[in-house]
């Protein structure tokens, strides 16, 4: 992913795919909920390294990150046994 509005909207649709709120994120991934939010926003002032963490806690919980080519853009997806596993969570 190119764009760090690529990237936000990434881990924003992470989040989605995985029905998580900011706040369930924020505690996989060892950060405030502020700064997903601003992670999420798009804004300047977060570190990398929160960024990292995010993308990390995603992966573990069964996200995968799709780089863009051609004429599709990037995306996410759950890997099955995530996808599985959460339909008998439920």
């Amino acid at each position: 992913m190119d764009t760090t509005s690529e990237i936000m909207t990434a881990l924003r649709a992470g989040r989605a795919l995985l029905g998580l709120s900011q706040e369930e994120l924020a505690a996989l991934a060892g950060i405030s909920r502020q700064v997903v939010a601003r992670i999420e926003k798009g804004e300047g002032n977060v570190l990398v390294e929160s960024i990292e963490r995010v993308r990390a806690a995603l992966e573990a919980a069964g996200v995968v990150f799709i780089d863009g080519e051609g004429m599709r853009g990037p995306g996410v997806a759950l890997i099955r046994a995530a996808r599985i596993q959460a339909d008998v969570d439920q």
